[in-house]
Parts: structure tokens; C-alpha cells; sequence
């Protein structure tokens, strides 16, 4: 769900003196905002930046949930460009250990530490340190007709 927060300022970026030149039209984070950060940082107003917006809108995030002891509930939260399933599990909420992973009708056994281990369906923790269910060699959102906000069991050990 949706929800105003007044409490939250935004900043349309526009006056491009505070960015890198040229800016690229894949490398903002590099191009504009890290430029903008270094001068906020240097003490340039954040109104020098541009114009306020407004209203900031705020999404309400899922969390995992503990159905059992030794169950989560989690969701998917992304699907990459790969088809790869990105979740709301942390590293850190599986601290005991992966069992299994069962979404869509399947169950994956383990984690692998790499796409390229395993076959089939994989379950690893991606490079921003959550679960993410892939397929090797192919598309998970594909194969499993996974969509943002699907739900999954996760297994821990207890």
C-alpha cells in the first residue's frame, strides 16, 4: 500500500552545474547523484539542487514472516533482468541454515554458491545479501510463472 510521508523531503535534480559532464544515459548514480552528494556533503544547500517535490509517496516493503518454527513465509520482491527471483530473506534471517526452499509446486534442496552450480532450479544469496531463487541456464520467473509479491516457503533449520 501507498501512503504520503510528510516527514520525507525529494529534490527533483536540475540544475546540472552540480553533475559530472557528460552524463551518461546508463551511469547516474556515477554522473549525477554522486557528484550531488559530494557538494551536499561540501555544504551546498539541498534547494541549490533543484526543486522540492512535493509529495513523497512511501511503498510499503514485505517482510518475511515466521509461519512455524523452522518456516518463513517470504516474498518475491524483484525479478531481474535474468529472470532471477530476488526476495525479501536476508542472509542474515537464515543464520541456521537453509533446508529447502518450496515455490510454485517445487522444492529446492540447499543453497549453491554460484549460478553455475546446481541444476535446474537454484536457491543462493545473491550480491546484495538477500535469497534469490534462479534456474540455471534459464529464466525462474519463466519457469515457475513467478511474479513480484509471490510468496515462497523457506526451511531452516532449528
Amino acid at each position: 500500500s501507498r501512503r504520503l510521508c510528510p516527514k520525507l523531503r525529494a529534490i527533483a535534480l536540475s540544475p546540472s552545474r552540480y553533475w559530472r559532464s557528460p552524463v551518461s544515459h546508463t551511469f547516474h548514480g556515477r554522473d549525477v547523484f554522486a557528484p550531488v552528494a559530494a557538494h551536499l556533503s561540501l555544504g551546498v544547500a539541498a534547494e541549490e539542487m533543484g526543486e522540492a517535490i512535493d509529495a513523497v509517496l512511501a511503498f510499503a516493503v514485505p517482510r518475511p514472516r515466521r509461519e512455524a518454527p523452522g518456516v518463513l513465509v517470504g516474498h518475491i520482491v524483484h525479478i531481474d533482468r535474468f529472470g532471477n527471483l530476488v526476495t525479501d530473506v536476508t542472509e542474515a534471517e537464515m543464520v541456521t541454515g537453509l533446508v529447502s526452499v518450496e515455490i510454485a509446486g517445487h522444492r529446492i534442496q540447499g543453497l549453491t554458491q554460484t549460478y553455475a552450480q546446481g541444476q535446474g532450479l537454484i536457491a543462493l544469496i545473491g550480491s546484495g545479501g538477500r535469497l534469490e531463487i534462479a534456474a540455471r541456464d534459464g529464466s525462474a520467473a519463466r519457469l515457475l510463472g513467478a511474479r513480484p509479491g509471490d510468496t515462497f516457503r523457506l526451511y531452516v533449520r532449528t
